[in-house]
């Protein structure tokens, strides 16, 4: 009876030892993309929508359609919220005061590519990075 609770206890300490080593392995998981790369003026595929994101956290958007040119441009804020995972977080100002959080799911980030989906507007946006 002794040779089989010290067996158990045994297998119950490399059991415990695995699962917390997973666990480390889960958290050293490399950034889905390089986010610096988000740095920049973006166009979208009709030549209308423009965002334009800053290494500092501030943006800004206009949309020719809307007869918003760069000059009038809305701005916002925007951040990294799990790198793991790709999702950036952006924040509007609210004309009455008050910033709306709107989560994106960021789907392609290269050199010539920014593609996410806006969660709260339900839309997909495609940019191309503008020289």
């Amino acid at each position: 009876m002794k040779k089989i609770n010290c067996l158990f206890i045994s297998l119950m300490m490399v059991f415990l030892m695995v699962s917390c080593s997973k666990e480390k392995e889960d958290d050293k998981k490399e950034s889905k993309f390089d986010y610096s790369l988000i740095v920049g003026k973006w166009v979208e595929a009709d030549n209308s929508r423009y965002e334009q994101y800053y290494s500092d956290g501030n943006a800004k958007y206009w949309d020719l359609n809307d007869d918003i040119p760069e000059e009038d441009a809305e701005p916002f804020t925007w951040e990294i919220t799990s790198e793991k995972d790709g999702i950036m977080t952006q924040y509007y100002q609210m004309q009455g005061g008050g910033l709306v959080p709107q989560s994106c799911n960021i789907l392609i980030l290269d050199n010539t590519t920014l593609k996410y989906n806006n969660e709260a507007l339900r839309a997909t946006y495609t940019f191309t990075r503008v020289k």
